[in-house]
């Protein structure tokens, strides 16, 4: 103050006058620079205190205070850090849960990338870094300051490849082929079960939601599959209930005949198991059965049980040709064979003796049990005793049945269960007897010749071997060499040399009768 009075005194007046301001003037322009410098320290000290945490965060390399990655807090990380942070957040620990809207038993959980997301962590870090350093700093800085938060969104990518494969193989897990109408027989007659729809996965419906709502699905971690219906061919088959009474109908029948026993037996496939055949075609309703191979080798396996351990089918026709013939209305026809025995053989009883009485060749016997002969054979003795079946090697004729009574020295002839004739004969002399047993036609020759007895045998039919190369048969009287025919007065009574004899007339009208695989039962 003092250096601005004495230059005031050294000026002229008039000088002084023309140059000097008001007091009051002065006083205004004092407080004027006052309030500019003032204003001037607001400004510049929070410019440089920003400068100064710009110029920190920037030299360490880290994220702004109050800066979110989404919910995630990364303010004062680094961007090492904050990659590491978002992987494992967004990408490693996430799981998504899908499922089919109100249904609880169907679920996955899956990883995001499983379905083709993936949070980028390099972007998203290097997004929450660039805050405060590019478009605006000293307001972000300010903001951050104060406290408030600056959001980032993470940076997401989505391969609809990747989501395609994973819900396609969700797809067949999860798919419900639909169940068509199915014809039940239900309390004595037939009902129709109406079709039940299928379900899968609409893959379409589910990946444009997905893409559409990528991010939300992401923080819900839910993401609902579409379903839709599958339609079953046939939904209803009340129309064709009147048909299906008609084919199912159908007899299928297995018959089964024992020429030892000259039993008839026959099954039918159960109406419940036909039920379970019937089809119906989806186009034009025309009902029909698919007979199952597996329903028709079940029956078949029970239908032998049931013959009992003693007993079995032959020969079963291939499955498919049994099937063939019920499909053409014919029914199946095979035979029971025998299995083999034992006999235990008795004090004082010979391999002949234990032959007559079982109906078997001795030969058939000795070959059954190695080593044996007529000579060492002796009392409890285990006899193992061949089928009876294999007196029969020719395939049956099950329509005829030659049935001889050497008691009553008679001969009836069956043709389908029915009595065709009924002829007196003659049979072996007990020194040279016929056998009992079950037999068959097995040889035609129209005059045989037997040269241990040098006579003919006309219309001669072979039964069994006696004796390897030694048949027995039926045959007309005898003619012998000499030109006498034997026997012609004994017919009724035993006289033969083991053969089954008749008059001429039968014998010729018997020859062409019965053809070979006739069975020839021969009884006491």
């Amino acid at each position: 103050m003092q250096i601005s009075q004495t230059a005031e005194r050294h000026l002229p007046s008039r000088t002084r006058e023309k140059t000097a301001l008001p007091r009051s003037r002065r006083r205004k322009i004092h407080r004027a620079d006052i309030l500019v410098g003032l204003l001037s320290l607001v400004v510049i000290i929070p410019l440089i205190f920003t400068s100064g945490v710009l110029i920190y965060f920037q030299s360490h390399q880290l994220n702004l205070p109050g800066v979110h990655v989404f919910d995630q807090d990364v303010g004062v990380m680094s961007l090492g850090d904050t990659t590491t942070l978002i992987d494992g957040y967004w990408n490693q620990s996430r799981r998504i849960n899908l499922q089919i809207p109100g249904d609880a038993q169907i679920s996955y959980l899956l990883s995001p990338a499983e379905l083709g997301l993936w949070v980028d962590p390099g972007e998203t870090a290097l997004a929450a870094y660039r805050v405060g350093r590019e478009a605006h700093p000293f307001q972000d800085v300010f903001a951050a300051l104060q406290g408030e938060q600056q959001l980032v969104m993470p940076v997401l990518y989505y391969d609809e490849m990747i989501a395609r494969q994973t819900l396609e193989s969700i797809k067949e897990e999860m798919t419900v082929l639909p169940q068509n109408a199915k014809l039940a027989y239900q309390d004595g007659e037939w009902a129709a079960l109406l079709g039940i729809n299928g379900q899968t996965l609409d893959v379409e419906a589910t990946l444009a939601d997905l893409y559409t709502n990528a991010f939300n699905i992401l923080v819900t971690g839910s993401l609902y599959l579409y379903s839709t219906d599958l339609s079953p061919e046939i939904a209803d088959l009340s129309p064709v209930l009147d048909n299906i009474a008609q084919v199912a109908a159908q007899e299928f029948r297995f018959q089964a005949y024992d020429p030892i026993t000259d039993e008839r037996l026959e099954w039918s496939v159960p109406v419940e198991i036909k039920q379970n055949w019937v089809s119906v075609d989806p186009g034009t309703h025309q009902v029909g059965l698919q007979v199952n191979s597996e329903d028709v080798d079940s029956l078949i396996e029970n239908w032998e049980m049931s013959l009992g351990d003693s007993r079995s089918f032959e020969t079963i026709p291939e499955t498919d040709s049994i099937i063939e013939k019920w499909e053409d209305g014919s029914p199946v026809m095979v035979t029971i064979h025998h299995a083999p025995t034992t006999y235990t053989v008795s004090a004082g009883e010979s391999l002949w003796a234990v032959s007559l009485k079982l109906g078997m060749p001795m030969w058939h016997i000795m070959d059954a049990n190695e080593g044996l002969t007529a000579d060492n054979i002796s009392a409890g003795m285990v006899l193992t005793i061949p089928s009876k079946n294999i007196l029969l090697p020719l395939p049956v004729v099950p329509e005829k049945r030659i049935v001889i009574d050497i008691g009553d020295q008679t001969m009836t002839v069956y043709e389908n269960g029915q009595v065709r004739n009924h002829y007196i004969v003659s049979t072996g002399m007990s020194n040279s007897p016929t056998m009992a047993g079950i037999f068959q036609i097995q040889s035609h020759e129209i005059n045989a010749y037997a040269s241990n007895w040098d006579l003919w045998m006309p219309h001669f039919m072979g039964i069994y071997e006696a004796w390897p190369g030694f048949m027995n048969g039926i045959h007309g009287l005898p003619l012998l060499s000499g030109g006498g025919r034997l026997w012609s007065s004994s017919l009724g009574s035993p006289a033969s040399y083991g053969c089954i004899i008749l008059d001429l007339a039968a014998a010729e009208n018997l020859y062409f009768w019965a053809e070979e695989g006739v069975v020839v039962e021969i009884t006491y």
